[in-house]
């Protein structure tokens, strides 16, 4: 298995873990009427949460990003526009 603790410690360390929480948690306010709407797949309670239909993780590459079907188009292109935002256009 190998070892992608660098990668990750090198983004936590530069703050740019916390630069995508912030914009996916922006994301998940400014879409806050969908998620209400929507009961939760692991509780079955209201109101669903955003990081239900992302996920981020490492290979070789580096941090990959992954949004679930599922999500109305815009709000799974501003779940992107998130991550692009930290982890493409700012290097």
């Amino acid at each position: 298995m190998i070892d992608y603790s660098e990668l990750i410690n090198n983004d936590k360390s530069s703050g740019r873990i916390k630069d995508l929480e912030d914009a996916l948690n922006g994301v998940e306010v400014t879409y806050s009427r969908w998620l209400l709407n929507r009961e939760n797949i692991h509780t079955g309670e209201k109101p669903d949460k955003l990081g239900n239909y992302f996920r981020y993780f490492y290979d070789a590459n580096g941090i990959q990003f992954y949004v679930k079907d599922g999500l109305p188009i815009d709000i799974k292109n501003a779940c992107w526009s998130a991550f692009k935002g930290v982890f493409v256009n700012k290097k």
